[in-house]
């Protein structure tokens, strides 16, 4: 298995700190964790993370789809998005980003292990896997 570096955005402490452990516990490394945009692009600027999670719903003024565009335009780094959000018009504007995965909470760890196993199956370069 693929050990990535892993960057979670998200707002909810509890459910940031259940998804760092879900995601040790499937051997990956988290990275970093954000509550916003400002601290997730801070985050980000400072990490070389393989792979973001981020919910669409944070703290402050700014979701989860601008720093999908701000990794798109910026990082050029995967992400996914892990939301409760069921607004068909907030999907498509979360879809139009083209994540790698589009997971509604609460996360299945089964549904995060296959998006990740994909990821690593097709975009990990051999010198990245651990």
């Amino acid at each position: 298995m693929t050990k990535l570096n892993i960057y979670i955005v998200e707002d909810e402490p509890i459910l940031a700190t259940l998804l760092k452990y879900t995601l040790q516990g499937m051997g990956h490394s988290v990275c970093g964790v954000a509550e916003s945009y400002d601290d997730a692009v801070k985050g980000l600027q400072q990490t070389e993370a393989d792979l973001v999670i981020t919910d669409i719903m944070l703290r402050g003024p700014e979701t989860g789809i601008a720093i999908a565009r701000y990794i798109k335009a910026n990082l050029n780094m995967p992400f996914i998005f892990l939301s409760s959000i069921s607004d068909e018009e907030m999907i498509a504007d979360a879809m139009s980003t083209e994540p790698l995965s589009y997971l509604k909470k609460p996360v299945n760890k089964d549904a995060l292990n296959t998006a990740i196993s994909l990821f690593t199956m097709l975009n990990i370069p051999e010198e990245k896997k651990h």
